[in-house]
């Protein structure tokens, strides 16, 4: 039998000027169950980390925020019921002036609110719907503000189609001076668990930019790749990445890892000439 369940993202906005937030846990309430709970990210999640260049905010003040988070989920106990609940979880996930503050609420049917519960926390804080080739436009995206905050590279790298006879392939930031390109850069996101489809994604691209090199399109000296690693590799991953690197190596191939964005920017730059 299904039941109403109430829920709302946990944001993380440290710099309220920006308006730009990274959603960060759930809270989840379905009043006529009596069910009251939340799930927070880790406190070293790289991906908040990196979206913000922050090392010490987030790890300190989501400790702090878990702990509010913990009392309400024991307050919600003490409320007799269901209507009286779900006015508790609306006040609880109001709007507030805080670098954590909550989405509007939302309300989904199940059957089962724990399951409910990560569901919604896979898709909107994990990303689970996120495929490699979403990770890395987000990377790109990312990339493409820091490199357009410097004077002279407004507008300067665009979404690019390498077409020649053999070479036939997009990357999301080159820049061209005289119609040749002078920089191409493509992130490159490793979240495949198994190492041999990291082995085939890193190939690809490695085999599709020497080819165009090989057609005139563009130079491999004038290529970067950042690489984003899965966060706790495995041995065989590690291997692979380490192949992967070795080959790029070995071809001239610039690489970074994704988190270095002084070093990508700094490489944008001489795109200016």
């Amino acid at each position: 039998m299904t039941t109403p369940c109430l829920y709302s993202i946990v944001r993380f906005s440290p710099y309220p000027e920006t308006e730009e937030f990274a959603n960060v846990g759930v809270v989840v309430c379905a009043p006529k169950e009596k069910y009251f709970d939340f799930q927070m990210t880790k406190r070293n999640d790289s991906r908040v980390r990196n979206f913000f260049h922050d090392d010490c905010i987030f790890p300190i003040a989501k400790d702090a925020f878990f702990q509010e988070l913990s009392f309400a989920k024991a307050k919600s106990t003490e409320v007799v019921g269901a209507q009286p609940l779900a006015q508790f979880f609306n006040y609880f996930t109001a709007k507030r002036e805080s670098i954590f503050h909550f989405s509007p609420a939302r309300v989904v049917m199940t059957s089962n609110p724990k399951a409910e519960m990560e569901r919604i926390y896979n898709k909107y804080v994990n990303h689970a719907d996120y495929t490699k080739t979403r990770r890395e436009e987000v990377l790109a995206k990312e990339l493409k503000n820091r490199i357009e905050r410097i004077d002279g590279l407004k507008n300067v790298f665009k979404s690019q189609t390498i077409n020649g006879y053999f070479a036939k392939f997009s990357m999301p930031l080159v820049a061209k001076r005289n119609e040749i390109i002078t920089r191409a850069i493509k992130p490159l996101a490793f979240e495949q668990t198994e190492p041999g489809k990291m082995m085939e994604h890193g190939d690809t691209w490695i085999m599709r930019v020497t080819r165009a090199a090989e057609e005139n399109l563009l130079n491999l000296e004038n290529v970067l790749f950042t690489i984003e690693e899965p966060e706790n590799p495995n041995s065989g991953q590690i291997k692979v990445l380490n192949s992967i690197k070795r080959t790029m190596d070995s071809k001239n191939i610039y690489h970074l890892p994704s988190n270095d964005e002084d070093l990508a920017v700094k490489f944008a730059i001489s795109a200016k000439g």
